[in-house]
């Protein structure tokens, strides 16, 4: 019996191995591809991802951070040692700074030191501006940056710039399209306080399960075929995403709220920069929403979106840079406006000893 078992077992899987032999080989005869051997997913990944240009560090409490160093390809930053990027100018200033956090837009990428908006507003001004910009953070994690900067810098004001996609952001414990693999800190309201998770972030780099497994089924047409339709996202190895909530404008006004609160404990006064952008990186769709909601509260807001939005469309391909980011020109006016903004509303006062060197 045992024996007559086992050999069921055998006729059973060689003819499960012959019919999908014959669906393989009408698949292949059918799309043309009988000699075609090159898996359709790809080598696999054996090494973690990383920020292609090396540009960013690990960082316990943020989730990444800008690596001091200078790195370039089509575009060159130079990041000091205390992970601050430089304005491409020498300054010596005795007066209190201005602090700009943010993401990508503040830190300036895909455009020269000297010409991103921190360094545009700080010539415009005379005044030091200190910019602590990092790409791919959320409203959160700029709000986390700024806390810390504020006891070491007490700047004289506080400037946090946003676009739409920094809502979605703070909604994420995973967020992908970060350095290795995106783990960062977030913001959960329970029982109706906002408490902070995920700190301290997660070191280890995300990688999919199973990747030779994948590489190798990538050879079969009928895995292909198969595998596209029942797990699409692991087979075509799109982004691991982690959303653990859906409060993006909740979260992010109360943090701006509290930033606001704590520039003022400090002395200084804080603003809230919303900016829209081309559309390459996230839409505009939560920026109104989020603009109302702090104006609200409290909270000091300067919508440049509208403005931005309302550019002629062959002059906004003009202002903005290939990934999507501003260009020279774009951040020229976001410095000017920001600057007007300032000096319209005494926010700034006067720095005891400045020079700004060209």
């Amino acid at each position: 019996m045992k024996k007559a078992a086992v050999q069921n077992s055998l006729l059973v899987l060689i003819s499960v191995g012959l019919t999908l032999l014959g669906v393989e080989l009408a698949l292949r005869i059918g799309q043309g591809k009988v000699l075609h051997f090159k898996s359709s997913t790809g080598k696999p990944r054996t090494t973690p991802p990383e920020n292609s240009a090396g540009r960013m560090e690990y960082h316990p409490e943020l989730g990444w951070i800008p690596r001091p160093g200078q790195y370039g390809n089509a575009w060159t930053s130079t990041v000091d040692s205390t992970h601050l990027r430089s304005n491409g100018r020498s300054t010596s200033a005795t007066g209190r700074p201005i602090l700009a956090v943010g993401d990508s837009f503040a830190f300036g990428d895909e455009v020269e030191d000297v010409e991103t908006w921190p360094s545009q507003l700080e010539a415009i001004l005379n005044k030091r501006v200190l910019n602590a910009g990092v790409g791919a953070y959320g409203i959160d994690q700029a709000f986390l940056r700024a806390e810390v900067l504020l006891d070491e810098y007490e700047p004289d004001v506080v400037i946090l710039s946003f676009i739409s996609d920094d809502i979605s952001r703070t909604e994420y414990a995973l967020y992908p399209y970060a350095f290795r693999g995106g783990w960062k800190p977030y913001f959960m309201y329970e029982e109706g306080e906002l408490n902070l998770h995920n700190v301290p972030v997660p070191r280890d780099p995300v990688l999919r399960r199973f990747q030779t497994v994948r590489w190798l089924l990538g050879y079969s047409l009928l895995a292909d075929f198969i595998f596209d339709r029942l797990a699409p996202r692991w087979w075509r190895n799109r982004p691991v995403i982690q959303r653990v909530h859906e409060d993006g404008e909740a979260v992010s006004t109360e943090l701006l709220v509290r930033l606001n609160r704590l520039t003022n404990t400090h002395g200084g006064k804080f603003i809230a920069v919303a900016l829209a952008t081309s559309g390459r990186i996230g839409g505009n769709a939560r920026l109104a929403g989020l603009v109302d909601r702090a104006r609200e509260a409290g909270v000091t807001v300067l919508d440049l979106s509208p403005a931005i939005l309302a550019l002629p469309l062959d002059q906004r391909d003009s202002y903005f840079q290939p990934r999507g980011h501003y260009s020279p020109a774009m951040n020229r006016r976001v410095a000017e406006q920001i600057a007007t903004f300032l000096e319209e509303r005494e926010e700034v006062s006067p720095t005891d000893s400045t020079q700004i060197a060209p």
